[in-house]
């Protein structure tokens, strides 16, 4: 096990979590916990018992929300990105104006 490992219990299960960079101890047990009250929350509401498709569906749930974001994030940049071109398309629009006339 490396060093910068974290292990923590999952649904009573001890487990080892290869470190990620920039995380500290804490936020990846907030993760952990984020896993777990996901699978608990799929078990409860489709029934599942099956550990390994309660885990896939998890997954499958953190992706797709992950992919949203990532869409919203992709948008947002967009509009940003056009709202700064238009701004400086404006100041370019003004400032040859009063360069004009102070001629």
């Amino acid at each position: 096990m490396n060093n910068n490992d974290f292990e923590a219990k999952v649904r009573g299960r001890p487990m080892k979590f290869p470190a990620v960079d920039g995380l500290s101890e804490l936020e990846m047990g907030t993760i952990v916990i984020q896993i777990t009250d996901e699978m608990k929350k799929i078990e409860e509401n489709l029934g599942i018992v099956d550990t390994s498709k309660v885990a896939i569906i998890a997954a499958y749930s953190f992706a797709a929300r992950l992919y949203n974001l990532k869409q919203k994030s992709d948008i947002n940049r967009e509009a940003d990105t056009k709202k700064v071109d238009d701004m400086v398309e404006k100041l370019e629009k003004t400032l040859g104006e009063e360069t004009g006339a102070a001629k």
